[in-house]
């Protein structure tokens, strides 16, 4: 799949400054990898206040994007967030670092579909969690 251009619509409702990435970069049955850079000092955002807090939040979306990418069928299918567990922080994204955000399909559970994810910076993890999101397909579709 090719990755859309920087500011593209991508499957989740988030528009800036809440949207958190800023590009699919791959995708795959089972994994996908997007990127977002990270705010710079006087952007929306207090960086000195909720740095993590930013990590985790990019990683939900990165999970709801890659639930909703269509998979060539007509219906392209919404979730909603259920949970971020087990969440783990090896280091800190700096203004401005280009973080790299991996997830992957770990368990599928009826319609609740658990994902890995895990937020890099300069070949450094600096986070993972354990998504869970509750498949369905969206109402007005």
């Amino acid at each position: 799949m090719p990755s859309p251009p920087v500011g593209a619509v991508l499957p989740i409702p988030h528009q800036p400054p809440f949207l958190f990435l800023t590009r699919l970069e791959e995708s795959g049955p089972e994994a996908a990898l997007f990127s977002y850079e990270f705010p710079r000092q006087g952007d929306s955002f207090s960086l000195r206040m909720f740095p993590e807090l930013l990590t985790v939040e990019a990683m939900a979306q990165a999970a709801a994007a890659f639930h909703g990418l269509s998979d060539g069928s007509e219906q392209t299918e919404q979730g909603l967030l259920a949970s971020v567990d087990r969440v783990r922080f090896s280091g800190q994204a700096r203004p401005g670092d280009r973080l790299t955000i991996k997830i992957r399909r770990k368990r599928v559970f009826g319609e609740l579909v658990m994902l890995d994810g895990e937020v890099w910076v300069h070949h450094r993890m600096i986070s993972q969690a354990e998504i869970v999101v509750r498949r369905g397909i969206p109402e007005s579709a």
